[in-house]
């Protein structure tokens, strides 16, 4: 994976970057004779998981999602990639990148293996103090564990118990999502993927998350600011490798050139450039300019998230009582959200050293989950006319993980 599960391609790995397994062999002149493929970036910052699964190393593999890491490179490596309600897995031995924004994730070829797995980590742990507790996780089961729909799917094999498993659903397409660099291959399947869903019995309706477009500054602001804090452990002293490399004499005294020789060897270009952009935003010149107004743009991407979405936040409510059982009875809103889970497929490796921003764009249909806190699952539903995956992205409301992964489990059904 990448280097602190900082990058979108998985090309800063010490060991070299992670090749897509689902790239195509180019035959010449009908032949047999076979040249060097293109080589496509299997995603990151977990694209070593997502390769692994995709070409059938192992069953399922666990990978970090702090913007999307798990997502992006389950799409360009076409398998299913989920990434839990913010603290229903324990991150306990994870190595901190964006506190706040990190979850471990499931990567496999089938949603029913993802639930599998999900469901023995989904448990509470002291030794984490983000996971949720016990008493929390009892609260959401009594806003969410009410509704037929998580009891139509044979999870032994992934088929669907009725004609009509979806009956009463809504799916939201968010607007916001259709951006200028949203490719024909991605938009297509965003289409079929909400006919398939119809066909399920799912109403499909258009929905507003009006912040959705600052959700990318607002993420590498927080993102960046946290990993230069957790990071700052890696002095050679406490963590991390210890530069033989002696300060010069009439610096000798100074502890910062020491630290500056350790973390310069230690640390790879983009670890370096991103601790340094988050040093920076959160000096205090620039804190309250850049840092708070993330924080504050973070929050109103949340309250769009619950706005749209029927099932309340369970955090942000006090006391209130359950909604009742039936479809009747619920409020306005939808139960999951549809879109892209990238703007288009697996590029090559290498073209992001051209120009390093290119790759954090590849996160905006991404991140915003991540601000959240909210289940947000990819499921591959294409192939485009290279032959390279085209996945899709269910989200649902906080803690609503079972209902996400029944309605993925239907999806992926349509595209089996």
């Amino acid at each position: 994976m990448d280097e602190f599960g900082m990058g979108s391609k998985n090309e800063f790995s010490i060991y070299g970057a992670t090749r897509n397994p689902c790239e195509q062999t180019p035959e010449v002149g009908g032949s047999k004779e076979r040249h060097q493929p293109h080589r496509h970036s299997p995603g990151g910052s977990s694209g070593g998981s997502a390769a692994a699964v995709a070409s059938g190393m192992c069953r399922i593999a666990l990978g970090s999602d702090t913007g999307g890491s798990v997502r992006l490179p389950a799409a360009w490596c076409g398998v299913v990639g989920f990434k839990p309600t913010y603290g229903r897995v324990s991150r306990h031995g994870l190595a901190a990148y964006g506190s706040s924004l990190d979850a471990i994730g499931v990567m496999a070829r089938s949603v029913c293996d993802v639930r599998a797995a999900f469901h023995v980590m989904s448990v509470s742990d002291p030794r984490d103090m983000t996971c949720m507790s016990s008493k929390l996780r009892r609260r959401i089961e009594s806003f969410t564990g009410s509704r037929e729909w998580t009891k139509h799917v044979d999870w032994e094999n992934g088929a669907t118990k009725a004609s009509k498993p979806l009956d009463g659903v809504r799916i939201g397409i968010p607007k916001e999502f259709w951006v200028d660099e949203l490719s024909l291959s991605a938009l297509e399947s965003w289409k079929s993927g909400a006919q398939r869903l119809a066909d399920l019995g799912c109403e499909i309706v258009q929905v507003s998350l009006p912040h959705i477009p600052s959700s990318l500054p607002a993420y590498y602001t927080l993102a960046f600011a946290e990993s230069s804090s957790n990071l700052a452990r890696y002095d050679g002293i406490r963590y991390g490798t210890r530069s033989n490399q002696l300060p010069a004499k009439s610096n000798g005294s100074n502890a910062s050139y020491k630290y500056a020789n350790t973390r310069s060897e230690g640390l790879g270009s983009e670890v370096q450039r991103r601790i340094l952009l988050g040093t920076y935003v959160m000096t205090a010149s620039a804190s309250e300019q850049y840092h708070v107004l993330a924080q504050k743009i973070r929050r109103l991407i949340q309250k769009d998230f619950d706005s749209v979405f029927a099932l309340p936040n369970v955090l942000a409510l006090d006391g209130a009582d359950p909604p009742g059982p039936a479809v009747a009875d619920r409020p306005k809103g939808v139960d999951a959200l549809l879109f892209p889970t990238a703007t288009d497929t697996a590029p090559l490796l290498g073209t992001l050293a051209q120009n390093p921003v290119t790759g954090y764009v590849n996160d905006i249909m991404t991140v915003p989950a991540n601000l959240a806190g909210i289940p947000a699952v990819s499921v591959p539903v294409d192939i485009d006319s290279t032959g390279m995956p085209v996945g899709l992205q269910l989200a649902a409301q906080f803690g609503d993980d079972d209902l996400l992964l029944s309605i993925a489990a239907h999806l992926q059904s349509q595209f089996v």
